[in-house]
This record gives structure tokens, C-alpha cells and sequence, in this order.
């Protein structure tokens, strides 16, 4: 009995597996065109990032403390004073670093660097203003305590807009192509079997500003600021069954 059950289920096992293999043989013996299409389109940014920090040095932790956070407030006071609506700011990294003095044997703490990062983000804007704001947020920064502009960072906030119009442009680049293969070889495009897209991440355009140890002390405001574009690529893949 139980032999003949085993009997039984390796037929069964043969079946399926011939089964599998026959679809799998029927599919691949299509003949098919492949083909890709790219699109890529740009939008103008209407989003920034303002990476703001205080540092402050003293020999005693608790002195260096106190001022950083003196300085850090009246940071904060500065720049919701500026009455920009939807303007948010938090803190993006707190930290407290000993300097030591490698000179001695073994080396000895002197002091500390306390180093406070803000982050502040504007979302939604038109292009003038933008600009506007941003030059402003980080003019009263530096006036008002900050000596570091870490970095500023440009970008759309919603790309949805512009992915969909990506896609449909790399979609009829691979039909097109798909067509023109079709004409050159002879044969005729009888239906779409497969469609696949993928983003491709190539050099982000979200505009990005550097700006090391920006200081104060010059008396200058901060120059007018280029907010840039965003660009999405997408690539879309088609498979077309032909025939003669």
C-alpha cells in the first residue's frame, strides 16, 4: 500500500513538473520586441532646508553650555520674529566635544566645544519669495548669535506631478521604438506582454548651497539665493509579442 502511494504521488509530481515546463517552454518560444524609454523632466523648487549651528568653546562644560544656549535662544527668537508663516525649526544635533591637549603626557582636557544644529525648512513657496525668506532667515542667524551656516538645501516638496509626466514620456519613447523596430525588421506589434518602470537616481537636483563657517563679524548680509531645479528621470521597459 505504501509503495503504490508513493508510486502515485511521483506521477503526480511528473505531471506538474511537466506541466510547469511546458508553460515556461510556450512563453519563452514568443517572438518578442524589448525595448526602453526614458523621460526625464524638471520642476522649479519651492522647498528649503536651512542648517544653522551655534558653537561655543570654554575651559569649563558648564560655562560653554550656558552660552550655547543663550546664543541658540536668541537664534530662535531672531528668526520666528521674522513672521514667515509656516516656517518650522527644530533642533537637528546637540553635541558636546572635549579639546584636549595632546601636548601633555597623558593628554589633559582644556575645554569643550558645544556645538547646537538647527534645522529650519519652508515649505510651498513661489520662487521670489523663497529666495527671499531664505536670504533673510540666514542674515538674522548670523546677526543674532549663529557662526556656522552649515548648509542650504533646495527642493520640490510633491514630485508626483512631475513623475507622471515622466513616466508617460518614457512610455511612448519605448512605443515609439518599439514601432520603429517593427517597420525596419518587417513584422507587425500584435500586443504589449510586459511593462515595467524603474526610477533612476542619477545626481538629485535639489539645489544645495554650502557654506562653511559663515560669520557675522564681516558685516555683510547674505547674498541673493538660486533655488534651482529638481529633475525626475524614470525608465520604462516593453515587451511586444510580434508576428510576421
Amino acid at each position: 500500500m505504501k509503495r503504490a502511494f508513493i508510486l502515485v504521488l511521483s506521477a503526480c509530481f511528473c505531471l506538474v513538473a511537466n506541466s510547469v515546463f511546458v508553460r515556461s517552454s510556450s512563453a519563452s518560444d514568443r517572438n518578442l520586441i524589448l525595448t526602453e524609454g526614458t523621460g526625464e523632466v524638471t520642476g522649479q523648487n519651492d522647498s528649503a532646508k536651512i542648517f544653522i549651528a551655534v558653537v561655543t568653546e570654554g575651559r569649563k562644560l558648564e560655562n560653554a553650555s550656558s552660552e550655547n544656549a543663550d546664543k541658540t535662544k536668541a537664534v530662535l527668537t531672531a528668526i520666528n520674529g521674522l513672521n514667515i508663516k509656516h516656517l518650522k525649526l527644530e533642533t537637528s544635533n546637540y553635541r558636546v566635544t572635549p579639546q584636549k591637549d595632546y601636548k601633555a603626557r597623558p593628554p589633559k582636557i582644556k575645554g569643550y566645544e558645544v556645538n547646537n544644529a538647527i534645522v529650519v525648512t519652508l515649505e510651498g513657496f513661489e520662487t521670489q519669495p523663497l529666495s527671499k525668506h531664505v536670504s533673510r532667515i540666514v542674515g538674522k542667524a548670523l546677526e543674532s548669535g549663529s557662526n556656522t551656516i552649515q548648509r542650504i538645501q533646495f527642493y520640490l516638496k510633491d514630485k508626483s506631478a512631475l513623475e507622471k509626466k515622466a513616466l508617460k514620456l518614457a512610455t511612448q519613447e519605448a512605443m515609439e521604438r518599439a514601432k520603429t523596430l517593427a517597420e525596419a525588421a518587417g513584422v507587425k506589434l500584435k500586443r504589449i506582454v510586459s511593462l515595467s518602470t524603474q526610477p533612476i537616481y542619477a545626481s538629485p537636483r535639489p539645489h544645495m548651497l554650502r557654506a562653511a563657517e559663515m560669520k557675522a563679524d564681516a558685516g555683510t548680509m547674505a547674498p541673493p539665493m538660486e533655488i534651482g531645479e529638481s529633475r525626475i528621470r524614470v525608465q520604462v521597459s516593453i515587451a511586444y509579442e510580434i508576428s510576421p
